[in-house]
């Protein structure tokens, strides 16, 4: 599929943006719930998810989704303990696991206890999801019924950044990705994953945001965005900063 054009839902203020990004997250969620009995998300970090996540787990709204029928894994993590700030299943953790209450054997964090070596991890993490995956067809990718991404200023997204390893990567669905301009490993996910996944959505916010949320909808982009919207349907809410530039 040819989907390069962006039809974003554009909101005024970052409240107006996480609650139409969180009516979305919770109708898809349902949605999977009713047709399989379970919905299994990928997750990002970032301060937009984390805003989001306060607001499914606030008070008005937890009750809209059955929370005890989601399994929750991870688009991609920091080399970092899960202990450390930096880590992506500690904010999770803070924001939308805690204040549910949901049970850990629903949660699937990219870092062990204690944290194995990040290629180690990124193995381990793929056993995982192959645990679950329909492998009537063969070799082919497990499939979320919904992934969480933002998208940096550089147009990555997950750990998928431009001039890495993983972007080219199709046999493995993790993959411990060294990133040189931070000068770190990161796991993430893989395209094929984003790929196959019934439903992606991205939430972006902020005036930094852009000149890549324009370029990645070039038909030329090789950004790691622009791969993935060239290859699949994705929805998309931004704040008009991000149009706008302000």
């Amino acid at each position: 599929m040819n989907n390069a054009l962006i039809i974003p839902s554009v909101s005024p203020t970052i409240d107006e943006l996480v609650a139409q990004c969180g009516h979305y997250v919770q109708q898809k969620l349902n949605l999977a719930i009713a047709q399989r009995g379970i919905a299994r998300m990928a997750l990002a970090g970032g301060n937009t998810p984390k805003a989001l996540y306060a607001w499914l787990a606030s008070p008005a709204q937890a009750s809209r989704v059955n929370w005890s029928s989601v399994q929750f894994y991870f688009g991609d993590e920091r080399s970092v303990p899960r202990s450390h700030p930096d880590s992506n299943y500690g904010m999770a953790k803070t924001y939308l696991f805690d204040p549910l209450g949901i049970n850990q054997d629903q949660v699937f964090p990219m870092i062990s206890e204690p944290m194995l070596d990040i290629v180690e991890e990124a193995a381990r993490y793929e056993k995982i999801l192959d645990s679950w995956r329909d492998q009537s067809a063969g070799r082919t990718p497990p499939v979320f019924d919904l992934a969480l991404n933002g998208m940096g200023a550089d147009g990555h997204f997950a750990s998928l950044f431009p001039d890495t390893p993983a972007l080219l990567e199709r046999e493995h669905w993790v993959v411990a990705n060294p990133v040189e301009k931070l000068a770190t490993q990161r796991i993430t996910l893989t395209y094929p994953v984003f790929e196959q996944a019934r439903a992606v959505c991205f939430l972006v916010a902020g005036s930094d945001k852009q000149d890549a949320f324009f370029a990645v909808q070039q038909p030329d982009s090789g950004l790691p965005v622009a791969r993935l919207i060239r290859k699949r349907q994705t929805d998309w809410f931004v704040d008009q900063a991000c149009i706008e530039g302000i």
